[in-house]
């Protein structure tokens, strides 16, 4: 195989693993989150930005592209109007957009927090509970900031210490979370690799198109679901 050929199919592998890991992150939020949303579970911030942050985390692990998490955000986020679908809502509504935007944000977070921390993250185990506690809190951060800005929510009507007992309140069970979740999808995304890499070299076209089925797995579900609801 000609140098341009392995090029071709690595990138190839790298444009999919974003679609993948991006598309079930969106399903995960779909489904998970929007039980305990419909359960009013009081820590669904710590257990789906937890789980969010381990998935960057494999998807980092496996790739070791920190700038191309936003992008699985961006793609995670895209499923959020599949909730004005099934629940009735207009697409541009606060159901609909705030969740999104806070999906995104976490998803910078935990790329800012990458980027600063990646090659401490590579050899200490303690540099990856720091970026996993600061991924998480930051999310956090962004999300109070932009949503002040933008009006999104009661953040423009909160005071300066109320704003900041909020953050308190709902990012330290989030950075908390993150700090274990990001070391437990690190350690998965290692554990995987070599097993991953050997199924992508031996049967590549068997690879790529169960990684495809598996995208296209994750945005039937939501309108399906919709549908039958």
């Amino acid at each position: 195989m000609d140098i341009a050929s392995i090029r071709a199919r690595s990138g190839l592998s790298l444009v999919l693993a974003v679609i993948v890991f991006g598309s079930v992150w969106g399903l995960m939020e779909m489904t998970l989150g929007g039980f305990l949303h419909t359960i009013h579970f009081a820590h669904k911030g710590a257990v789906m930005g937890g789980m969010a942050i381990s998935l960057m985390a494999v998807f980092l692990s496996v790739t070791r592209r920190p700038l191309l998490v936003p992008a699985l955000g961006l793609i995670a986020a895209s499923f959020k109007p599949f909730s004005a679908f099934i629940f009735g809502q207009p697409v541009t509504s606060a159901y609909v957009v705030n969740p999104a935007t806070a999906i995104f944000l976490e998803s910078l977070a935990f790329a800012l927090a990458a980027v600063v921390l990646h090659r401490a993250m590579e050899t200490r185990v303690t540099a990856r509970i720091g970026a996993g506690f600061l991924a998480g809190a930051l999310g956090i951060v962004l999300y109070a900031a932009v949503a002040s800005t933008l009006g999104m929510g009661k953040w423009p009507v909160m005071d300066l210490a109320v704003k900041i007992g909020t953050i308190v309140d709902t990012g330290v069970p989030v950075a908390l979370a993150g700090s274990v979740m990001l070391v437990l999808g690190n350690a998965a995304g290692k554990f995987g690799l070599p097993r991953l890499s050997g199924i992508s070299a031996l049967y590549p076209r068997f690879y790529h198109a169960s990684l495809i089925a598996l995208v296209v797995f994750c945005w039937v579900i939501p309108p399906v679901f919709g549908l039958g609801g």
